[in-house]
């Protein structure tokens, strides 16, 4: 940029009205000086959905500078000639979106390019392995183009963990003792973690000691809430997220602590792991058939106050309790790999004797109410969905669109889902500051929309145009990159060894 284009530039933002970002004109003048003309973007006549759950604001102007959000608000004057200036009118802007449980599998060069398509701009990574390490460090670079990534370091789990070789040749730190559970940790913090990932057969023990080590290394724990370890002791030891609604379903029973004592009492088969998973599963699912509303309050206070937010994975939860049929979209089916469709279908083969499937419906009406009456009572919900190719039927991108749609389905407001992938999603990990609203200041991701998704949450799916770390993705460009996955997952082949499953759903389905 020229100098006298710069000034041009300042003098008109100066005189604007728009919000500048909290460093004033002198972060405007330093921004503007090193960016590129093509980095700089003016976005006019949006109605902005901000994320901090204030209502629309239509006739909006964002100006965005390199990978930050400069400006925001109602310009007085026209844009100056030379800068490139985009017009939304009849468009909603929201924050990019956040995946707050997600699985890059190494099918990357089809999973990167689905969650930008789909304005999944933030991930959460919640198995940190060496290979999405490298990923993270690719995008990071600007290598590669793909989602902001928060990491998880190698799950720490407890002995007899069904996780070994879950995924190709990686397997979780199982630790048997405190100290083991310490040094898990420190090896995460050499990894360059973001946060330690706990999972189901950890003891109260070893989740203490991982705990007071996270805390001492100012690491953050999210994870599962250990089978054995009540929501509540696993909250106050400091988890910051706890998945897929495990333990909870326990604890707000009246039949608790005969369940409990019952799964303190099954054992882990060393050969059979994966019997154990299922069935604490099925004594959960019997424990939220004497769901006891007083009890659960006193659970979800807790949880509010240690601001331990929940993340619900309901697609996830309607993948197993759903026929194949129910949930098959074939539109999406173009860009799987062959071998991961036939393996999906495989899993999903047969029909369900009629008193399963009034049970399964039964189990996902009682999760939903579960979900409904902890966000009344202040829990955080964040929108997370075990997305990749690690769960079947659940694509990246796609199904964080999914999980939006199922939480105004089982009575969430619009709003309340949206802030679950944007503001909400973004403290919970930190990042408040920098990510999860359209404010100046932060990253310039964003999501432009055709529809009001305040009026049908199904309108984020209307895509017009993504804004992903300052970068403009226009309705074509993301038609291109859609097309690439086409044809990219036609010249995948298959692994030599196949598994297919997740860090919450072992494979095979039931219970």
């Amino acid at each position: 940029m020229s100098v006298e284009n710069r000034r041009t530039f300042l003098s008109w933002l100066s005189k604007s009205g728009l919000v500048l970002a909290a460093a004033g004109t002198t972060m405007a003048g330093r921004t503007a000086a090193a960016a590129d003309p093509r980095d700089i973007l003016v976005f006019t006549n949006a109605t902005l959905i901000d994320g901090t759950g204030a209502a629309p604001r239509p006739d909006t102007t964002i100006v965005v500078a390199g990978n930050r959000i400069l400006a925001v608000g109602q310009h007085g004057i026209a844009p100056p000639a030379g800068v490139r200036v985009v017009d939304l009118r009849g468009k909603y802007v929201l924050p990019g979106l956040w995946d707050m449980h997600t699985h890059t599998v190494d099918l990357d060069r089809i999973l990167l390019p689905l969650y930008i398509a789909n304005g999944v701009t933030s991930v959460r990574e919640m198995w940190g392995v060496p290979f999405v390490r490298a990923v993270h460090r690719r995008i990071a670079s600007g290598e590669i183009l793909g989602p902001r990534m928060v990491v998880a370091s190698n799950i720490v789990d407890g002995p007899n963990s069904w996780l070994v070789n879950l995924w190709r040749d990686n397997s979780p730190i199982q630790v048997r003792t405190a100290a083991e559970a310490r040094a898990a940790v420190r090896q995460a913090k050499r990894d360059g973690a973001d946060f330690v990932k706990v999972y189901s057969l950890l003891r109260d023990d070893t989740l203490a000691a991982v705990a007071g080590e996270a805390e001492r290394l100012r690491l953050p724990i999210a994870g599962h809430a250990p089978d054995t370890v009540s929501v509540v002791r696993s909250s106050a030891l400091g988890m910051r997220t706890q998945e897929h609604l495990y333990a909870l379903y326990v604890d707000v029973s009246s039949a608790r602590d005969e369940i409990r004592h019952a799964i303190e009492n099954t054992p882990v088969d060393p050969a059979s792991p994966f019997d154990y998973f299922f069935a604490v599963r099925e004594l959960e699912r019997q424990a939220i058939k004497s769901y006891d509303p007083r009890r659960a309050a006193g659970v979800f206070d807790t949880l509010a106050r240690n601001r331990t937010a929940l993340t619900p994975t309901l697609t996830v939860l309607k993948l197993f309790t759903s026929s194949p049929d129910e949930i098959r979209d074939v539109s999406r089916e173009k860009y799987v790999p062959e071998w991961v469709l036939r393996l999906r279908w495989a899993v999903g083969e047969g029909s369900l004797p009629p008193d399963q499937v009034a049970a399964n419906r039964a189990f996902f009406e009682a999760s939903a109410r579960l979900v409904r009456d902890a966000a009344d009572a202040g829990v955080t919900m964040v929108a997370g969905t075990d997305g990749g190719f690690l769960a079947p039927y659940v694509l990246a991108g796609f199904c964080l669109h999914d999980e939006l749609e199922l939480m105004v389905r089982i009575g969430l407001t619009p709003m309340q889902a949206i802030l679950s992938a944007t503001r909400d999603a973004a403290r919970t990990v930190g990042m408040g500051q920098v990510s999860g609203t359209v404010t100046p200041g932060r990253f310039a991701d964003l999501l432009v929309v055709d529809g009001n998704p305040l009026t049908d949450i199904r309108n984020t799916r209307r895509i017009h145009a993504i804004v992903a770390n300052g970068r403009f993705i226009n309705r074509a460009e993301r038609e291109r990159m859609l097309a690439e996955v086409v044809a990219e997952a036609k010249r995948i082949p298959p692994p030599a060894v196949q598994h297919l499953g997740s860090c919450c759903t072992p494979l095979p389905t039931g219970s």
